[in-house]
C-alpha cells in the first residue's frame, strides 16, 4: 500500500505539473495583451504598460515565469490577479460556494439517481424501470446551457419556489438548491443509468444464484452482495464526477449568479486575467487529483480481493 500511495502522489505531481504548463501556455503565450484586456477599452499609455507589464512579471521569459508560479505554490501563493487581488484570496472566497453546490449535487446523485438506478434494476421491465430510462434520455440530452436558465425561469420566476438568483446569499443553502439540483442532474440521469446497468449485471451473476440457492433472504443477497458488487463503478463515478462538477459550475454559476469557483473562472476568461484562470484551475485540477485517489482507495474497502502492489 505505502509504494502504491508514493507511485500515485509522484503521478499526481507529474500530472499537475504537465496540466498547468499548458493552461500556463495558453493564457501567456498564445498572444492577447492582458494589460490592454485589465484597461478595457481605455488606452494604455506606455508608462503605465511598463509598470504593469514588470509589475506582473510579464517581462521575464516564460518558462521563468512558469516556475516562479510553481515555487509560489509551494508558499500557497498563487499570485495577483490583474485587478490587484491576491488569487489565493478570491480562492478563498469561491472555493466553499462551489463546494456546496458540488455537495448538493452529490447528494442529489445519490439520493435519486443511485437509489432510482436501484430500483429499476431489481424492477427490470416493471413500469418505474421503463419510466427512469425515457427520463434520463430526456435529461441527458438537454444541455446544461439550456437546462439553468429553463429551470430558473420556471422554478425561480414562475413558480417562486427558489430564489431567481443568489447574487449575496451564498451563505444561504436554501438560495444554493436549486443550482446544485441543476450541476447535478445530468449526474442524476448518468447514474440512474449505470446503477441499473450495473445490478442488471450482478443480478445474473453465479454468486447470486448460490446465496439464494443456500435459502439466504432476498433482501440480504441484494442488499449486501449484489449492492456491494454494484457500488465499484458507481464509486468511480461519482469520484470522477465530483471534479467535473467542480469544473462545470460554470454555466450554473453564471446562470444563476453565484460567485463561485466556476463564475470567478468564467469573468476571468472574459478579461483575459491569465494569472486568476491559472490559479483557479490549479485548484480544480488538485481537487479532480485527490477525488480519484480516494476513489481508488475505497476500492480495497468494497473488494477485499482488490490488493495494491
Amino acid at each position: 500500500m505505502f509504494r502504491y500511495l508514493v507511485r500515485r502522489f509522484l503521478q499526481m505531481i507529474l500530472v499537475f505539473v504537465a496540466t498547468t504548463f499548458i493552461v500556463f501556455a495558453l493564457m501567456y503565450a498564445t498572444g492577447g495583451d492582458p494589460i490592454q484586456a485589465l484597461a478595457g477599452e481605455r488606452p494604455v499609455s506606455e508608462q503605465q504598460r511598463a509598470q504593469l507589464t514588470k509589475l506582473y512579471g510579464l517581462d521575464q521569459p516564460f518558462l521563468v515565469r512558469y516556475w516562479n508560479y510553481l515555487t509560489g505554490l509551494l508558499r500557497l501563493d498563487f499570485g495577483k490577479a490583474l485587478n490587484g487581488r491576491d488569487v489565493s484570496e478570491i480562492i478563498a472566497s469561491a472555493l466553499p460556494v462551489t463546494a456546496k453546490l458540488a455537495l448538493i449535487a452529490i447528494i442529489t446523485t445519490i439520493v435519486v439517481g443511485v437509489v432510482a438506478g436501484i430500483i429499476a434494476g431489481v424492477r427490470r421491465g416493471s413500469i418505474f424501470d421503463n419510466s427512469t430510462l425515457v427520463l434520463t434520455l430526456i435529461v441527458i440530452g438537454i444541455p446544461i446551457v439550456t437546462l439553468a436558465p429553463l429551470a430558473q425561469y420556471i422554478f425561480g420566476i414562475k413558480l417562486g419556489w427558489f430564489p431567481a438568483t443568489a447574487a449575496g446569499r451564498e451563505d444561504d443553502i436554501y438560495a444554493l438548491l436549486l443550482p446544485g439540483i441543476i450541476l447535478g442532474a445530468l449526474s442524476v440521469a448518468t447514474a440512474m443509468r449505470l446503477t441499473r446497468a450495473s445490478f442488471n449485471e450482478n443480478l445474473r451473476s453465479d454468486y447470486v444464484r448460490t446465496a439464494r440457492s443456500k435459502g439466504l433472504p432476498g433482501r440480504r443477497v441484494i442488499g449486501v452482495h449484489v449492492l456491494r458488487n454494484s457500488l465499484i463503478p458507481i464509486i468511480t463515478f461519482l469520484g470522477i464526477e465530483l471534479g467535473a462538477l467542480m469544473a462545470g459550475a460554470i454555466v450554473t454559476e453564471s446562470v444563476f449568479n453565484v460567485n463561485g469557483i466556476g463564475f470567478n473562472l468564467a469573468r476571468a476568461l472574459r478579461t483575459e486575467d491569465a494569472p486568476l484562470v491559472v490559479g483557479l484551475v490549479s485548484v480544480l485540477v488538485i481537487i479532480f487529483l485527490v477525488a480519484n485517489l480516494i476513489v481508488d482507495l475505497l476500492y480495497a474497502v468494497l473488494d477485499p480481493r482488490i490488493r495494491y502492489e
